[in-house]
């Protein structure tokens, strides 16, 4: 999907998509028209490039400031405004023991970052096949996203599924 929205109303837009759980990136002119006019590529479109990737936990920065005054126009309920558990939370296993492996039981280790305070929380722990310590580490963080790697076993897998239909 591909939108353009005036830069004052950025913040809004930005958060609105977010909400409904796109991505969304941010796509800004580069050089200014001083510049062009004394550069080689005088006549050639202005360049853009990426600026800015928002999900539910990167939601900062200025396109997103939530100082900005809404206008009477924006339903405040549908803008997301509270960056205080926005963890983003990556998980991954340690499969080398086939013995334990085979029990259900596993080394994890996790990662959770929240980008818009800087706080970074990390554990590593053996857990068993009910997964019954990464479970309690997950209600604990309440992560809005999960960075996952391509193959966990089956038990981690099934309480990834479990924790997100929740939400």
């Amino acid at each position: 999907m591909t939108a353009s929205i005036p830069t004052h109303r950025l913040f809004v837009h930005v958060r609105r998509l977010v909400a409904k759980g796109y991505k969304v990136g941010v796509v800004k002119q580069t050089e200014t028209a001083a510049l062009k006019a004394v550069g080689d590529n005088r006549s050639s479109l202005f360049s853009r490039k990426l600026t800015a990737l928002y999900t539910k936990s990167t939601l900062i920065g200025e396109d997103v400031n939530p100082l900005v005054k809404l206008d009477d126009a924006v339903n405040v309920d549908e803008i997301i405004t509270d960056t205080s558990t926005s963890f983003l939370l990556c998980i991954c296993e340690n499969k080398e023991n086939v013995k334990d492996r085979k029990k259900g039981n596993i080394f994890i280790g996790i990662v959770g970052v929240q980008p818009a305070t800087g706080e970074v929380v990390f554990d590593s722990f053996q857990d068993s096949a009910s997964r019954s310590e990464l479970e309690t580490r997950i209600l604990c963080l309440q992560p809005v996203e999960l960075l996952l790697p391509s193959h966990l076993s089956e038990q981690t897998e099934t309480l990834v599924h479990r924790a997100t239909a929740a939400r």
